[in-house]
């Protein structure tokens, strides 16, 4: 008996192992950030942010101007369909999760996150979109991505506005177990950073956060 359990510990810590999560996202008033930070924390992945290659700046909060460069990108009316971004993930393969977040730009995905699904390509592996909109709703994101990127596996993304931090665990929890037969997460504020900021220190608010706990319950 008690080898039968030091197996089945062994394939679940090899199961962990294997299932690497990123959680990357792109920001454009801090909303999303803060979100991607949470899941992070929640997930133990590395947290990355999508940077353009040119900031946008604050003249495209205004929806309703034709001539700033978002309202072009997302219209297709003169703006690039792919913005450049800077590629600064390097090894994209070996991640298996991948939480992709953002605001939601006229209805669809900011064009830079089409420009990193197409810089690091991500075939095969399962990704969950996540969003932030003051009252736009995420259904043309999770028709728009899957349609044109129809090798990587989607899990249907959320909108996140209003949600809590036991909401974000919960839904974040169920996708890691689905993928990885984890059936439990826990998050503890007891030890040292559950994630890696990729290229920048952890932000204060996260520090000192890790998975306490990911594990099956043996009866």
């Amino acid at each position: 008996m008690k080898r039968t359990l030091t197996l089945i510990i062994s394939m679940v810590i090899m199961t962990i192992a294997q299932a690497k999560t990123l959680v990357a996202y792109f920001s454009f008033t801090n909303n999303t950030k803060a979100f991607a930070e949470q899941l992070a924390a929640i997930t133990g992945g590395d947290l990355y942010e999508i940077v353009p290659a040119e900031v946008y700046g604050s003249e495209n909060s205004n929806y309703y101007d034709e001539t700033t460069r978002a309202y072009q990108e997302q219209y297709n009316t003169g703006g690039e369909q792919r913005p450049a971004i800077r590629t600064t993930l390097t090894n994209a393969a070996q991640y298996d999760i991948i939480f992709l977040g953002s605001p939601i730009w006229y209805g669809k995905s900011p064009r830079v996150i089409l420009t990193f699904l197409d810089t690091y390509g991500f075939v095969g592996k399962t990704v969950v979109p996540f969003v932030t909109s003051a009252s736009s709703g995420i259904s043309q994101v999770n028709t728009e991505l899957p349609a044109t990127y129809p090798n990587i596996h989607w899990i249907e993304g959320k909108r996140l506005n209003g949600w809590s931090y036991s909401d974000l665990q919960s839904w974040a929890q169920g996708i890691i177990q689905a993928a990885t037969g984890i059936d439990e997460v826990q998050a503890s504020t007891n030890h040292a950073p559950a994630y890696t900021v990729l290229g920048q220190s952890a932000p204060d608010s996260y520090k000192g956060v890790v998975i306490q706990n990911r594990k099956k319950y043996i009866k």
